[in-house]
This record gives C-alpha cells, structure tokens and sequence, in this order.
C-alpha cells in the first residue's frame, strides 16, 4: 500500500487488539489485491442514549486507482453480535473482500 492506512475511532478508545485486528484485516486486504493504494477504516461505538439498536458500526473505504473507491459501510441494526467490536470489524472485512473479489474480476 502506498499510504499508510488511517484508523479511526469514534465513541470509543483504541484497544491495542482492536487496532491490531484491524491492521491484519487490512493486511488480509492486501494480500488479494496489490492495487490497492489507500485504505481508511472507521470504527464508530454505539449511542449510549438508546438502550436497544445498532452495534458497532464499520466504515471501510480502499482506493484503487485507476478504476475507483470501494466502500463499506457496515451496520445492521438487528444484529446483536455487533455488540462486540470484533465481530464488527470481521464482518466489515468481510463484505470488503467480497466487494475487492467482485471488482477485481470485472477488472480483467
């Protein structure tokens, strides 16, 4: 990668295994794709004003020149295992990989 990917949290505080799930997520990334330039991930805590409603929320965002971004945007307010960063962040990743494998085959 050309950039050095940018991690963000919002509504939480950086754990050393979350950021380390993240880069070997994004590492995962890489190893499908070495078109991929930049990569921006954003990790966004849920509200504490609402008992119930959505989990973690996983924004994922890949630039791949020349053809474009690929965006990932992970909510799902009705599943409860979002309640758990980890599976949040597995999950954003994976619908990532499959976006990147879809791309990758109307490239060629």
């Amino acid at each position: 990668m050309q950039v050095v990917p940018q991690i963000t949290f919002e509504g939480l505080e950086a754990t050393a295994a979350t950021r380390e799930a993240i880069v070997n997520e994004i590492a995962r990334l890489e190893s499908q794709s070495n078109r991929i330039t930049g990569c921006r991930v954003t990790v966004v805590a849920p509200s504490h004003k609402h008992r119930h409603g959505p989990g973690f929320e996983v924004h994922v965002s890949l630039t791949i020149p020349p053809h474009g971004d690929i965006m990932v945007n992970r909510t799902t307010p009705d599943d409860a295992r979002h309640e758990h960063v980890e599976v949040a962040i597995k999950d954003a990743f994976s619908a990532a990989r499959r976006q990147l494998e879809s791309f990758s085959s109307r490239a060629r």
